[in-house]
């Protein structure tokens, strides 16, 4: 099954099954002899750099490992020891870059957005809104379709307490919740409860997995446009006129 992702006048096109048809010799590759002495962990950064690359050009499955290998200068069997096989690569992938909060990273997502509402900042003091973050989080979702794909299906896989990604995908909610209600937002009155405020996040988290299944399978909405719509219901006017 091939998924289609509008997002403007533009088309994306998402392969959302096992593609082993892009040769090793298709892609380009430095030559093994010329790698550098990397460390354990700046090798696995390469690792996950280098795959995103490969999965947003052609897709989770659509590149064989060894055009993998060939990008980091390594053999097969030296990549192999750092990532066994596609689905603890997929996974490290993830892991690595989904939540990332590396500053000056293109892959700076909801993580950083939560680090910019801990400063107290004058100039970053808008980024304290919560409605204002989920949407910059969406917006930067948006432009990054394959990993979303790769992040919802890994979601269902990781079920299995033996896929590689279990762990992450188990304490991630919890985590993503502790940080999300630890901030010091600026909210309505009514929304100063702690538990009010909990019950708001969980259903704005549920709302974005939703969204962004939604877009994946139906090209007439971008995944903005499907936020927004939910964005009036979550937080509607006059209670967040002010807040957002």
């Amino acid at each position: 099954m091939k998924t289609h992702v509008g997002s403007g006048n533009s088309i994306l096109q998402i392969s959302m099954e096992p593609q082993e048809n892009t040769s090793a010799n298709s892609i380009k590759s430095r030559p093994i002899n010329q790698r550098k002495r990397l460390s354990p962990a700046q090798r696995r950064k390469q690792i996950v750099q280098e795959a995103v690359t490969l999965i947003t050009q052609y897709g989770s499955y659509g590149f064989p490992m060894q055009a993998l290998a060939d990008a980091v200068g390594m053999t097969l069997p030296g990549l192999n020891h750092y990532v066994k096989n596609r689905e603890e690569l997929l996974s490290l992938v993830i892991e690595t870059f989904y939540d990332s909060e590396e500053e000056g990273n293109a892959h700076t997502a909801l993580g950083a957005a939560i680090s910019h509402c801990n400063q107290t900042d004058s100039a970053t003091k808008e980024r304290r809104h919560l409605p204002s973050t989920l949407h910059e989080t969406v917006r930067f979702n948006a432009k990054r379709p394959e990993l979303v794909a790769l992040f919802m299906r890994l979601a269902i896989e990781a079920s299995d307490p033996e896929h590689p990604a279990h762990e992450f995908y188990q304490n991630r909610h919890n985590s993503i919740l502790t940080d999300m209600t630890s901030v010091d937002w600026e909210l309505p009155e009514e929304y100063r409860d702690p538990e009010r405020l909990h019950d708001l996040i969980v259903t704005a988290f549920f709302a974005m997995d939703g969204v962004q299944i939604q877009s994946l399978t139906n090209p007439n909405e971008s995944m903005m446009q499907l936020w927004e719509r939910a964005e009036h219901i979550l937080f509607p006017s006059p209670t967040w006129d002010g807040y957002r």
